[in-house]
């Protein structure tokens, strides 16, 4: 497999990464089985019906969060439990997971070229945070943004729009690469580009039929590209 051309992102400021099966394997150390059936659980003792359920466990949250089923001070301490859940298998992954390969070369490379990085994932801020601590990458994003910092999860573009907000850009200042079909759909909605990254939770046909402008295989060579072309303009 090889990464599709990149095309050019004129005007960008800041790049932002999904975290699981973009820059970490932390999904392939957690306990995925455990942590649905327990948040099964906890979802239908607070009284969320059958029909908001499905397959999933982060995606399940997300589905939750959106779904309305309870009112909104239930739903909201029902997700905070839930989120609670997750976070507790999530953390008994943090001490295995690596960074995929080519994610810290790629961060490197970023330093001193004026581009911001940013972390916008669906898993626990703090066990992402801790994770790239223990790697020695957290120093290299200026910004987290995790499950607990938004009401509604990916798809919706809350996310990347505060992750935007907090580093001072507008959307369309923004590239974002993750590989799953909910990371590109929450780009769309938010206004930003995204690329697609092989090995996920989608397949490449998924990623391009909801709209990924590339798809790669890792982080690299949407670093490069941009880079690159961020270079030719200051040349300009």
């Amino acid at each position: 497999m090889t990464s599709d051309l990149v095309p050019p992102f004129p005007g960008v400021r800041a790049l932002l990464f999904d975290f699981d099966h973009t820059l970490a394997d932390l999904g392939s150390h957690v306990r995925w089985s455990d942590a649905r059936s327990e948040s099964l659980a906890w979802y239908e003792e607070r009284g969320v019906p059958r029909a908001a359920l499905g397959s999933g466990t982060v995606s399940l949250y997300a589905r939750v969060a959106a779904s309305g089923a309870l009112p909104a001070a239930a739903l909201e301490e029902t997700l905070r439990g839930a989120a609670a859940i997750i976070e507790r298998y999530e953390g008994e992954a943090i001490a295995a997971t690596r960074l995929l390969p080519g994610v810290r070369e790629s961060l490197r490379a970023l330093e001193g070229s004026g581009l911001l990085a940013g972390v916008v994932s669906s898993n626990s801020r703090e066990v992402v945070r801790a994770i790239l601590e223990r790697t020695g990458a957290a120093e290299r994003f200026a910004v987290f943004v995790g499950r607990e910092d938004v009401r509604l999860p990916k798809p919706a573009p809350e996310c990347l729009l505060l992750a935007c907000e907090r580093l001072g850009i507008v959307p369309g200042e923004a590239v974002y690469a993750g590989d799953n079909v909910a990371d590109i759909e929450a780009a769309n909605a938010a206004g930003l580009p995204a690329c697609g990254v092989r090995g996920g939770d989608s397949s490449e046909d998924a990623l391009r039929e909801v709209g990924a402008v590339a798809i790669l295989d890792g982080i690299e060579p949407l670093v490069t590209a941009v880079l690159q072309y961020a270079r030719r303009e200051a040349v300009a």
